[in-house]
């Protein structure tokens, strides 16, 4: 059932003398932010369209928050090719903690922390998740991929 995922891969690929590769957390956490915020300028444009009074986006903003760890976490994991667990919820940790200081900053006070922390448990681990997924992307790809060509290339062809 499990055959051909990775969870860990202990094997020191390219020279690697580090355990966490720096270029793969930015690359999360950029995409991260700039996911939610794609979806939260979304959300903007339509109330600048649409003329209500009143606008409850609470759940939306949540799952634009929550698609953001996803998907940050899955390029962390994608971009680094090994650990992918850990570089998704250093990932998610950082981008948790960024939504933090923008919601910080954007309403004076927090309404309740222990809402706020049990949020930033699903963010970290739909961000570990994410890292899961991304290192085994690039897997199912290739294999797909070969797959392919090898039928291509032991295709019989018919003379013209």
């Amino acid at each position: 059932m499990f055959k051909g995922i990775t969870f860990v891969s202990w094997s020191r690929r390219e020279g690697q003398a580090g355990l966490l590769k720096l270029g793969a957390l930015w690359s999360g956490i950029v995409w991260a932010l700039a996911s939610a915020a794609f979806i939260c300028v979304g959300l903007l444009l339509w109330v600048f369209m649409t003329a209500r009074e009143v606008y409850h986006f609470n759940a939306f903003v949540m799952a634009a928050i929550w698609l953001g760890a996803l998907v940050g976490g899955a390029v962390g994991g994608r971009t680094s090719g090994n650990l992918g667990w850990l570089h998704g919820m250093v990932v998610g940790f950082i981008y948790y903690l960024a939504v933090m200081l923008l919601s910080a900053l954007w309403s004076p006070g927090l309404s309740v922390l222990s809402l706020w922390l049990a949020q930033g448990l699903v963010v970290v681990t739909l961000s570990t998740a994410g890292g899961v997924v991304g290192v085994n992307i690039p897997a199912a790809w290739r294999n797909s991929h070969i797959s392919r060509s090898r039928d291509r290339l032991h295709r019989k062809r018919f003379p013209v």
